[in-house]
This record gives C-alpha cells, sequence and structure tokens, in this order.
C-alpha cells in the first residue's frame, strides 16, 4: 500500500464506510474526444443528469457528466471538474454518481502530501571518500539537502566498528554540494552520509511510489489519507446550504446538521496527532543537529 493510487483507496475507505458505489464499465474502447460511450453492464444509474468516474488504475481518473442515455450508449461532456480526458480502454471502471470523484480524492492526496509540515521529511544516505590532502569533497545530493542526521566514518584501527564524523556541508552555487571535514587530515577515509531532505512530490501519479520516490517513511503512508479526508469530508458539508438540492427523498435526520463537519475535526485531529508521532519518531531516531544548511527546529506542538 505504498503508491500515490493506494492512498486513493485508503482515503476511499474513510469516507465510504460500508456505503458502496454502483459500477459498470466500459464496453467498447473510446478515444479522448469521443462524446458518447457504449456500457457494458447498462447500469440503471446511469442516466441523463448524473456524473460518472473513470478509471482504470492506471491514468488519473476522469469525471464525465451524461447529457443522455439510448440503452447501452450514452452521451457525455469529458474532462468534467478539471480531470483530463484520456483514451480509455474496453473494461475500465465507471463509478456511478460516487460520493467523492476519483479525480476530486486524487488532488485531496496530491495536496496532502503537499502540505505536509516541514518537521517531516524524507531521510537519504550516501557516501564520500576523502584523500590525506582534501579538506572537502562534491557529494551527490539530487533531491536536495535540510540537515545531516548522522555521519560516520571507518575507525582509525583495523577494527570493523564506527565513529562519528565531523562534517558539515555547503552549497554553492544553487543544488551543487560539498561535504567538509571539519576534523584534522589525518589519513583517507569514506564517509557514510545520512541526511534529510525535502519529500520529492513534483510527479503524484496513480503509480508514483511514496516511499521511494517521494521518500515517505512506511510510518507515514496513512497521513495522506487522513488529510484528504478531512478536507473532502468538510466541503461535503456545504450540501445542506444549497436548496436546489432538497428533495422529496432527503431527509434532515438522515445526517443531523454538523456531522459532516464534526467527522472532519475527527479526521483532522487524527491526523494532527499522526503527524505529531511521526515527528517524535523522526527526533528519537536521529536527534536534532544544527550544522545542516538549513538549521531544525523542532516546535513542542504541531500545529
Amino acid at each position: 500500500m505504498a503508491t500515490v493510487g493506494d492512498a486513493v483507496t485508503r482515503t476511499k475507505r474513510l469516507l465510504n464506510s460500508n456505503t458502496r458505489t454502483e459500477l459498470d464499465a466500459i464496453h467498447t474502447t473510446i478515444a479522448a474526444d469521443d462524446a458518447t460511450i457504449r456500457l457494458k453492464y447498462q447500469t440503471d444509474g446511469i442516466r441523463a443528469g448524473s456524473y460518472i468516474s473513470l478509471s482504470d488504475g492506471t491514468n488519473a481518473p476522469e469525471t464525465m457528466y451524461v447529457h443522455s442515455r439510448n440503452g447501452e450508449y450514452a452521451t457525455v461532456q469529458r474532462a468534467m471538474d478539471g480531470s483530463t480526458a484520456y483514451a480509455w480502454a474496453a473494461a475500465a471502471v465507471i463509478e456511478v454518481e460516487p460520493r467523492f470523484t476519483g479525480h476530486q480524492i486524487l488532488e485531496a492526496i496530491r495536496d496532502a502530501i503537499h502540505a505536509l509540515p516541514e518537521n517531516l521529511y524524507a531521510v537519504s544516505t550516501t557516501t564520500a571518500s576523502f584523500s590525506t590532502t582534501e579538506q572537502a569533497v562534491s557529494v551527490t545530493l539530487s533531491d536536495g539537502f535540510s540537515q545531516i542526521l548522522a555521519a560516520t566514518r571507518t575507525a582509525r584501527s583495523g577494527e570493523d566498528r564506527l565513529l562519528k564524523f565531523n562534517v558539515t556541508v555547503q552549497e554553492y552555487p544553487v543544488g551543487t554540494y560539498k561535504l567538509v571535514r571539519q576534523e584534522n587530515i589525518e589519513k583517507a577515509v569514506t564517509v557514510n552520509l545520512t541526511y534529510s531532505h525535502p519529500f520529492v512530490a513534483g510527479t503524484l501519479d496513480l503509480g508514483t511510489n511514496l516511499v521511494t520516490t517521494v521518500g515517505m517513511a512506511t510510518e507515514m503512508l496513512d497521513i495522506p489519507a487522513l488529510g484528504a479526508a478531512a478536507s473532502l469530508v468538510l466541503g461535503e458539508e456545504s450540501l445542506r446550504l444549497d436548496l436546489h438540492a432538497a428533495g422529496d427523498s432527503r431527509s434532515e435526520a438522515a445526517v443531523v446538521a454538523g456531522d459532516r463537519a464534526r467527522y472532519s475535526l475527527v479526521l483532522r485531529a487524527q491526523y494532527d496527532r499522526r503527524i505529531s508521532q511521526e515527528v517524535r519518531r523522526l527526533m528519537a531516531k536521529y536527534g536534532v543537529r544544527m550544522d545542516g544548511v538549513v538549521s531544525s527546529v523542532f516546535p513542542t506542538t504541531v500545529r
């Protein structure tokens, strides 16, 4: 459960509880500009005025609006609500009038990852070798740099153990890093550097791995889903302000006013608690060091 697509699934579990969305599928492949789709199962819920969400686990979900329905065919408006039109293969899954479309959930997941606080970070390692005459060596830190978490070198004797090594990282020009030894030059040494850097969140497709690509620890994987669900549920409370949504089948007793907002607050509280737990875990594992390019100060409270 380590990809963005897995985070979408986690979020659906938080949002839908025991409710289920009516499903259909594409019968025949459609191009990105086709305005008519052929339904495989001819689900009754697909009718004029309904919204459907298409997904295949690879492309970002697309939201469509149904203009009309004629048997197994539906005339649709493509790429609704900011989604992107794709050429969908046969058997692509159709969610019928979902509580939240796949596109909405994916965008909320992306927003939650981008909004992760700076006291959560990715951790990487690299090695650098100093000769007997080198005070500084270039190192490749392709994902950026925030602070040094640990630096060790082989022992001066031949014993099989590691010793702490005093180094700093200098960045000049931007994106180019040098590892500078702060100890006297005695011998050639190889330094093992553990450092923190921002999460790599430039591209967040469904298949993007949150651990190996973004840099999140496996312990953090539930956090984006909590943030996304809290944001989506809070927005749903606005349905009560829309008088046009009222109808014979709508009962005020079904969902008490404010229940959605309260559930959003529950999710947000759990989100904050998990952030705080992960901050403490990182502090316990790596401590706090001030000798990086950017100093690290951990607050006593998260928010």
